[in-house]
């Protein structure tokens, strides 16, 4: 069979829900949970909805970057829930929202700096380091705050984080002036460019001259920021720092990062997926809780989804693997 025609029988079923099955069933849910619950899709859910998972947003952004590098990351398992409890110590001890914030951003960044060179320059695998990393970041959480959550009550964030500019919140604000940036950088620039040859060939990015290792020590550098921020934006929305809350984290940014994958058949890290698997996971949590569900049902629902996603990403590939077999 030919190119052309294998190219236009390939196009059926499969074809098109593998590009496109990950959004509808967004839309499908979306519709199934404004008929069950009529405050669903009032303005004021919706808006609700977004400040839910901006921090979210944030986080898995930071993931991105060293997916598109061909590695893995959970280190922010500890640096998020790290960098959410040093934000609000630092603002208990009287310390400046801004220069909380600088701090906090320079202190998670050198474990991006620690990932990156045992990474990129001393070639050990990310799953181990990163993971190690994540352990030494609770073990630092908890020795800082003996084991408690420390609560915001400095009057300067709870406005900001409460607030909105021109009618839209100001963490949504944020999310999305930190997602057009991250955007641009990974898709509409060399570094972006080069991130992804890197990721999809080590030996083919390294013939072309790219600096294999100065690219991926940098994109968990760049991770670990996103990180800090995701971690205090998480802090401003709870109005403080919950033990090991990165924990908590890890596991829904991670499922992100995989539904981004499945999103208009990408199957590789992007930042529009990104958008969508995060909403995806926020209106799930949020229905089942306006819905009244038992608070186990949420994470079993998001399971399910998780599967679904990984059956529309393998679907497309069976169906032409069958045609060049006929």
């Amino acid at each position: 069979m030919s190119e052309l025609a294998l190219s236009r029988k390939s196009k059926g079923f499969g074809w098109w829900l593998d590009r496109s099955g990950t959004i509808m069933a967004f839309v499908f849910m979306i519709v199934i949970f404004g008929i069950l619950s009529p405050y669903f899709l009032q303005p004021d859910n919706v808006v609700n909805i977004m400040i839910q998972v901006s921090p979210l947003l944030v986080t898995a952004l930071g993931i991105v970057f060293v997916n598109m590098a061909g590695e893995s990351d959970l280190s922010l398992g500890g640096v998020l829930g790290l960098g959410a409890t040093l934000y609000c110590g630092f603002l208990k001890s009287g310390m400046h929202p801004a220069a909380s914030l600088a701090a906090v951003i320079g202190i998670c960044v050198l474990f991006g700096i620690l990932n990156g060179f045992l990474v990129a320059y001393l070639r050990l695998s990310s799953f181990i380091v990163t993971t190690a990393v994540m352990f030494i970041a609770m073990g630092l959480e908890k020795s800082y705050n003996n084991g408690f959550s420390i609560w915001i009550r400095d009057d300067r964030v709870t406005v900001f984080a409460n607030g909105s500019f021109l009618g839209i919140p100001n963490l949504v604000l944020l999310a999305a002036i930190i997602y057009l940036l991250t955007h641009l950088l990974l898709h509409m620039t060399r570094f972006g460019v080069h991130t992804q040859s890197v990721g999809e060939s080590f030996e083919t990015a390294t013939l072309m001259g790219i600096a294999v290792k100065r690219l991926k020590f940098s994109s968990f550098v760049i991770a670990s920021a996103f990180y800090a921020l995701g971690g205090i934006m998480y802090a401003m929305r709870s109005s403080g720092a919950i033990i090991y809350s990165g924990q908590k984290v890890l596991l829904p940014a991670l499922a992100v990062t995989f539904v981004a994958r499945t999103v208009l058949g990408a199957k590789r890290p992007n930042t529009f997926g990104i958008i969508i698997g995060a909403l995806l996971l926020g209106v799930i949590n949020n229905a089942f809780t306006l819905m009244g569900a038992e608070f186990y049902l949420i994470p079993i629902a998001q399971g399910i989804v998780l599967v679904a996603a990984a059956a529309i990403a393998t679907i497309n590939k069976r169906d032409i693997q069958q045609e060049k077999l006929d």
